[in-house]
């Protein structure tokens, strides 16, 4: 029997405390600005969701998330810490507003432990997992388990001929455009920070001179666009767990490591949802797109193997 197998049968003997899925719901729509949004508590007992580390439950009320974003619209902005946001000429003229250009929430996370578990044993870290392909009308028409950004798409058809990197678009061509390509989820904590491409792509990743770059500087001659000289660290695809085991097989979608305090385990993030200026998709045509956003929290842990 390998290494792992007995790493990963030692701890589900040893850790009585069972991980468990936090899923958050975000149905956002630039035309009616909000149609829905929630926050609720998956599988299993022990953790809990706030939006102020005051009131925890297994939902968050749509109201108290909605009265946050009633101002709400997603434009194209950019951040190369996932702290400072910009949008504007050139993506550095201008500060971006929370909750007004891009989504900016505060989450806090505690787990009530099971008495008697030593403290090595307790699943503490959480992580933004379990990735999933979902079509538009599958995520507002069904009930999947998972993290997804979907969107609906718009039609545009080019007013130049432009390059896109995989292909020349030619002048007058409609083509479909998903807001989804050009999106990014960033969490920033005390004990971990990432910003993740949802495309996953990152050959049309950050910065690219093709795609909407190009096209920009093809309509804008007089006022073109420099490619960036410093590029955001952004991860490509998130943690996966061994299944049914709660052990993650890397830290890069950590998102917080929760601490002892008095009963709870506790911690908070902040959650971070925008349309990336710079990416090679971000095109103004998505900016009309319709956006379903579907988070799955775990806690868990990662173990190094050796």
């Amino acid at each position: 029997m390998t290494k792992l197998k007995w790493l990963l049968i030692t701890i589900l003997l040893t850790a009585i405390t069972l991980f468990t899925s936090v899923y958050a719901w975000l149905q956002v729509s630039n035309i009616n600005i909000l149609e829905d949004i929630s926050i609720e508590v998956g599988v299993g007992d022990y953790l809990e969701i706030s939006l102020d580390g005051v009131n925890y439950g297994k939902t968050i009320d749509k109201s108290t998330i909605g009265s946050s974003l009633k101002n709400f619209a997603f434009t194209d902005v950019t951040t190369t810490d996932n702290v400072n946001f910009y949008k504007g000429q050139n993506y550095k003229s201008k500060l971006a507003i929370k909750n007004v250009d891009y989504i900016s929430l505060d989450l806090w996370f505690r787990v009530l432990p099971e008495q008697g578990v030593a403290e090595e044993n307790i699943f503490n870290e959480i992580y933004l997992t379990n990735k999933i392909e979902v079509s538009y009308q599958e995520a507002k028409n069904s009930e999947i388990s998972g993290t997804y950004v979907a969107s609906e798409g718009k039609n545009w058809m080019a007013d130049y001929t432009f390059d896109n990197g995989s292909s020349i678009v030619r002048k007058g061509t409609i083509d479909k455009y998903y807001a989804k390509e050009a999106m990014r989820i960033g969490f920033v904590s005390n004990t971990n920070s990432f910003i993740y491409d949802v495309s996953e792509n990152e050959a049309r990743g950050y910065g690219k001179p093709f795609g909407a770059f190009d096209y920009y500087n093809l309509k804008n001659r007089s006022n073109k666009l420099k490619e960036p000289t410093v590029i955001p660290p952004t991860i490509y695809e998130l943690s996966h767990e061994y299944p049914n085991t709660g052990i993650m097989n890397n830290d890069n979608s950590q998102i917080v490591v929760l601490e002892r305090i008095g009963d709870y385990y506790l911690g908070n993030a902040t959650l971070n949802i925008w349309i990336e200026g710079w990416d090679a998709d971000a095109f103004d045509a998505i900016l009309g797109d319709q956006i379903l956003i579907q988070l799955q929290f775990i806690t868990a842990k990662h173990i190094e193997i050796g």
